[in-house]
């Protein structure tokens, strides 16, 4: 059974099928040019089921419901797209939508794959100095007649423990992986995880940038604000967000100003919520609102590369720390043993 479509995938599919649109080719003969430069057989085979299907008068939508490679959402965009006239910008919108989530996807998998290697190779250097170098040091404070001091011995106790019960920790790092793993990948333990601890910032900004980047591609296809909201609220994660969504929709169905509503209930700064009211008033908005998804995903991207500069020069400092603190307690005794020879 084919799996449904990565961010990227989709991201070059709805693009590829957006220019289609502009250069004014049927859909059936671009769906079958983009099926043709497929590498994966299984891929262009549901491609090219797809053109046909299309050629046979099938929309859009009804061909990507069927395919089941795409999320629900997308879908209904290429629906409103139709209904609207609007296919190709819709296209175009869920294109940039996805390139900005697969951006902020990699992002975010940066900010928590460079600390866990650094921190394994940290681990790594410190189980290598406990079980290799340790002994020697251990076999020449005997040769001379000298003593190890307190944390030398410590150490060098830790290193015979790990080299006869190594698969111990080893089986509780990869149970603390897998836990990481299962937690990346899990939406209602990210949810939680978003509401405590440093993490809490980060989350904050990702969701964010995603209720931006959303609202971009609904506004762009042709969604009023209410159903834009509504599609935020389907997709977001974070329970605060959410409440924040349901209250500006509130808001917007009582005949409140879009760009006034975002603003009062705290989804956008105020700068950016009086931008986008600007926008409104003068026929821009789905324009501006693309901007201020774009400024989403540098937030995201600053704010990981901040996280980052944190992290790398701490692990950084206990690696040196932990490596200097051996060193002397091995070398300040010999030194000591040395000089009474």
């Amino acid at each position: 059974m084919q799996k449904m479509l990565s961010s990227a995938q989709i991201a070059d599919l709805c693009y590829e099928l957006s220019l289609v649109l502009q250069a004014g080719l049927p859909l059936s003969d671009g769906m079958n040019l983009i099926a043709e430069g497929e590498r994966d057989m299984q891929l262009r085979q549901k491609l090219n089921t797809m053109g046909e299907m299309l050629a046979l008068g099938e929309s859009l939508s009804a061909v990507l419901g069927t395919s089941e490679l795409f999320p629900p959402y997308v879908v209904q965009m290429c629906a409103v797209g139709e209904q609207t006239g609007r296919t190709d910008r819709a296209l175009a919108a869920l294109a940039s939508f996805y390139t900005r989530r697969a951006t902020v996807s990699k992002t975010l998998r940066r900010a928590v794959v460079y600390p866990s290697l650094l921190a394994v190779v940290m681990l790594a250097v410190i189980a290598l100095i406990s079980t290799k170098v340790m002994p020697i040091f251990a076999d020449v404070f005997a040769r001379l007649g000298g003593t190890m001091s307190p944390i030398a011995s410590a150490v060098l106790s830790f290193g015979e423990w790990l080299q006869r019960w190594w698969p111990l920790p080893a089986a509780v790092l990869l149970l603390l992986g897998g836990m990481t793993v299962f937690c990346i990948k899990s939406p209602r333990l990210r949810a939680k995880l978003a509401e405590f601890g440093a993490s809490r910032r980060m989350f904050r900004t990702v969701a964010s940038a995603r209720f931006s980047s959303v609202m971009a591609m609904a506004m762009a296809s042709g969604l009023t604000a209410e159903d834009g909201l509504k599609l935020a609220e389907s997709v977001t994660e974070n329970r605060k967000l959410r409440a924040k969504i349901a209250a500006c929709r509130a808001f917007c169905e009582s005949g409140r100003n879009f760009g006034e509503a975002v603003g009062e209930c705290g989804l956008l700064c105020p700068m950016d919520a009086q931008l986008l009211a600007i926008g409104l008033r003068t026929g821009n908005g789905d324009t501006v609102m693309e901007e201020i998804a774009r400024r989403g995903e540098q937030a995201v991207a600053d704010e990981t590369d901040a996280l980052l500069a944190r992290v790398e020069p701490t692990i950084v400092i206990i690696l040196a720390a932990v490596v200097g603190l051996i060193l002397v307690s091995v070398m300040l005794p010999l030194l000591s043993v040395l000089t009474t020879l």
